[in-house]
């Protein structure tokens, strides 16, 4: 990886696990030095970071960390639904027993996080969820599909991913998870891509609910 491969990976990260606040000025030259690398490489990451729609362009070189309009999270979340359900469709010709059995113990996993309901579940949560859509991905055999879809996956964590669910969402939540696995195991390309898309559409019915809410404000987590 080049200087500005390293630069944009680091500040996306920190972008997804919420370090920076929306509307907060990213300036090259600070980040230059925090780095221990020249501005050259930095412009060019922050760049990538726009193109992406993480940043926003500001004037004297650098960047504001985007804030998420309505429109913006529905057009995430329409593009996810697209690229997931494809994604589940092409994975009932590729998946494996063993591949489908892996992503049943994450589910399982999620369970019982949710059940032990210790101090950090919902970080587990999280993090099991998401690696259970990546193999749906890794499952799909197309590369160009598989880059696409995964890039989208971070997103809901900036829109506050399992934060905003209650109690009785998780649970839908594992829930559909079986229905996906259902149909991955009935190698049922029709069935897998419907339970992806009601999945993601419960997802974002949810996500849209939490932002209705008085006095609630959806904080980027990691």
């Amino acid at each position: 990886m080049s200087v500005s491969d390293d630069v944009h990976t680091e500040l996306r990260r920190r972008l997804i696990a919420g370090h920076f606040s929306p509307g907060e000025k990213l300036r090259e030259e600070h980040i230059a030095a925090e780095l221990h690398v020249s501005r050259t490489p930095v412009r060019a990451a922050l760049q990538r970071l726009i193109t992406e729609g993480l940043l926003e362009a500001a004037p004297k070189r650098g960047a504001v960390v985007s804030q998420w309009t309505d429109n913006d999270i529905e057009e995430i979340f329409e593009l996810r639904i697209l690229a997931e359900g494809l994604a589940a469709a092409w994975a009932t010709r590729n998946m494996s027993d063993a591949d489908i059995t892996k992503m049943e113990e994450m589910n399982r996993d999620i369970a019982r996080a949710f059940e032990g309901k210790a101090r950090n579940f919902r970080d587990i949560v999280q993090s099991v969820n998401h690696e259970f859509h990546m193999q749906i991905y890794q499952a799909c055999g197309s590369a160009r599909l598989r880059n696409f879809g995964t890039s989208l996956l971070e997103y809901p964590k900036l829109l506050g991913g399992f934060y905003i669910y209650s109690d009785n969402e998780i649970q839908e939540s594992i829930q559909q998870h079986e229905d996906i696995l259902h149909a991955l195991r009935a190698r049922n390309e029709r069935w897998a891509r419907s339970s992806v898309t009601s999945h993601l559409s419960a997802a974002f019915e949810r996500l849209k609910r939490s932002r209705r809410r008085p006095g609630v404000t959806v904080t980027p987590r990691d």
